[in-house]
């Protein structure tokens, strides 16, 4: 995606310039169902709630997994770590349809302890989802699914989209306390 050149504007109503402009983390969907275990990429997977603990990810109805999370009401979610780039992108450009993409030594799954699909060894976050909640959002669905189990690897970096793949910059610190324009008190940070 080329896009306009840095500090021009984009031009109006092009959605192929404005999509990208949002940083969105990097996920693979697991599934298991009739058809067995399935992964996909899935760029639209993020955090809907802390209690309690929500994952949403949008998928395309005409996507198989789709249908395997409404046949199966559970599903796995995988934050992709830097070191499994080429697996996502394999993940992201084959179908269930065509190929078992978890029998590609890219993967390295490991049995879940609540759910019947895989996770992905390594994944920053390893998350067994069951669904609660799926609603139409035009072209795709949101499913919510609350989190039943999980685990991670620290001390890995995150893969990104930003304007195409990214990484992201140094961690932004919590300011303490913002002086408020003519205001006699600073405001303070919420604690986390």
């Amino acid at each position: 995606w080329p896009g306009p050149e840095a500090g021009e504007p984009m031009p109006p109503g092009n959605l192929r310039d404005a999509c990208p402009a949002f940083t969105t983390p990097c996920a693979r969907i697991t599934t298991d169902g009739p058809h067995g275990p399935n992964v996909m990429a899935a760029e639209w997977a993020f955090n809907g709630s802390y209690r309690p603990f929500l994952i949403l990810g949008a998928i395309d109805p005409g996507n198989r997994t789709h249908d395997m999370i409404l046949e199966s009401q559970e599903f796995g979610v995988n934050l992709v770590a830097e070191d499994q780039v080429a697996a996502m992108g394999f993940a992201g450009h084959y179908s269930k349809a065509d190929t078992d993409k978890l029998s590609s030594e890219a993967f390295d799954t490991f049995p879940a302890k609540h759910i019947r699909a895989p996770l992905i060894r390594g994944a920053l976050l390893a998350a067994e989802c069951r669904l609660v909640a799926h609603y139409p959002m035009g072209d795709h669905t949101a499913f919510v699914g609350e989190v039943v189990e999980f685990s991670g690897v620290a001390g890995k970096s995150p893969v990104v989209l930003h304007h195409g793949s990214g990484r992201l910059g140094a961690r932004i610190g919590r300011t303490p306390g913002v002086p408020l324009r003519g205001a006699t008190r600073v405001a303070r940070a919420e604690p986390a």
